[in-house]
């Protein structure tokens, strides 16, 4: 294996929610070659190096070959092939069987990330998603899964209750927000603005806040309610600033890409956070996302509707925590301890960094 300077890094095929955008770019900072190379571009926005235009728009003949022949490509170029969304290049899910080109890059002497999600590992039993792709795809996952396990050197997963189909895996935090990037501004003057920003209502659920908004509202309180949907990563962090307050989702007990940007933001979050078991929660008490749930949602939204300085302090230790628990160099040095030694991950606290600027 090369040394840090040499060490060169893939991330692939897929980046949601710009996950995988923010990690390379920490690689980046700690002194690694890092790219990201996609399939396609998914509809938010998100950054990437390379894009093989092998999506599912593409004929099967054509996307394979695409596929492939970057596949080649990468075995020369890459020592480190992280790979996202529980997918790689040649990931084949047909007829009940499950392959992948993981054994011919342990062979070659790479090291192989792996990094899920959600709904790439997550049954449809276990989730509130109502798309027919992903009930269609759940009898693959559990065989996809134990293919990984049994061959990748790390595994990692981003919400807590995918532990129990990753047996041996680790939690990483979201990589995809510096906070360095983004100003904490002061609250909007005027009525309170309750942001939400929905990929799936369903999976969300948007039901209940729109219920609870509408009931603030009825009692007389000043609040609107933003529903944010079909628009891209940077009018969503637009919206979420002049926002008072944001509530991320209700159902799947953990909190989204959303809640970290928000938090960077420097503005309160509520979320169903399940803490029925401590891996529940990695970060324990650390966690300033204000726990709600469906049937307390309207009364948790009242508190911090009429408490503007119970707002301002939990947006002040939200902003801290996305800084220090989601510091992109931070996570990356701790997914690539044993493996690689990059440089000291620069400071990135409130106190030490004071140039922050908006990016949007």
């Amino acid at each position: 294996m090369p040394g840090a300077a040499e060490l060169r890094i893939l991330h692939a095929p897929a980046d949601v929610g710009g996950h995988a955008y923010g990690l390379s770019r920490g690689e980046r900072e700690l002194g690694l070659q890092s790219d990201v190379v996609i399939f396609a571009p998914g509809p938010f926005g998100y950054a990437y190096d390379v894009d093989i235009e092998a999506g599912i728009d593409q004929p099967v003949w054509r996307r394979l070959a695409r596929r492939a022949s970057f596949l080649r490509r990468a075995a020369r170029e890459y020592d480190v092939f992280h790979f996202n969304f529980g997918l790689s290049f040649l990931t084949v899910r047909q007829f009940g069987v499950v392959f992948d080109e993981l054994s011919l890059l342990k062979r070659l002497g790479k090291t192989v990330l792996v990094t899920y999600q959600g709904c790439d590992v997550r049954p449809k039993e276990a989730c509130p998603c109502r798309r027919p792709q992903c009930y269609s795809e759940t009898r693959y996952r559990a065989p996809a899964a134990q293919r990984v396990l049994a061959k990748a050197d790390r595994v990692f997963y981003l919400n807590p209750d995918l532990r129990r189909w990753l047996p041996g895996a680790r939690f990483m935090p979201y990589a995809s927000v510096d906070a360095r990037e983004l100003e904490a501004r002061n609250e909007p003057e005027g009525e309170v603005v309750i942001a939400h920003a929905p990929t799936d209502v369903d999976i969300k659920g948007t039901r209940f806040v729109v219920a609870a908004v509408d009931q603030l509202q009825a009692e007389g309180l000043p609040v609107r309610l933003d529903l944010i949907q079909g628009v891209d990563q940077a009018e969503v962090l637009g919206r979420c600033a002049a926002a008072h307050i944001v509530v991320d989702q209700l159902l799947l007990g953990w909190y989204g890409g959303l809640a970290v940007e928000a938090m960077a933001l420097g503005r309160p979050v509520l979320a169903y956070i399940r803490e029925l078991e401590p891996a529940d929660n990695p970060f324990g008490d650390q966690l300033p996302i204000v726990r709600t749930r469906q049937d307390t949602l309207t009364d948790d939204l009242r508190g911090l509707v009429i408490d503007p300085v119970r707002r301002q302090e939990l947006g002040r230790m939200s902003r801290q925590f996305a800084a220090t628990a989601h510091d992109p160099r931070r996570i990356a040095r701790e997914a690539l301890a044993g493996i690689i030694e990059p440089a000291a991950a620069p400071d990135v606290s409130d106190e030490r960094k004071g140039e922050a600027t908006a990016r949007h």
